[in-house]
């Protein structure tokens, strides 16, 4: 793999685990510049455009908001979700 899909699947990862630490799934959903700013160490460009490809692939949802677009997670790929991230969960929780 080389160093940018690399950089890639980080900035997946964090986006993904995000989301899934802050339980934002169906109803609860966020503002995409509240991603940009919890992850400030990524350019908010390279966040947007991997948003674009999580919401082809159906890990994420849009919602229209009177503020703008919100990011919601998928509920029907939950299962696929914690596998993408499973190393950040094994972390977390202190599995090794």
């Amino acid at each position: 793999m080389s160093k940018i899909e690399e950089d890639r699947q980080e900035i997946r990862e964090r986006i993904l685990f995000f989301l899934y630490r802050n339980s934002y799934w169906q109803k609860r959903h966020t503002p995409k510049i509240n991603i940009c700013n919890k992850l400030s160490d990524i350019p908010c460009k390279y966040i947007n455009k991997e948003l674009k490809k999580l919401y082809k692939e159906e890990f994420i949802r849009f919602k229209k908001t009177n503020h703008g677009e919100d990011v919601f997670l998928n509920i029907k790929k939950k299962r696929e979700i914690e596998n993408e991230i499973e190393d950040k969960l094994n972390k977390l929780y202190g599995f090794h």
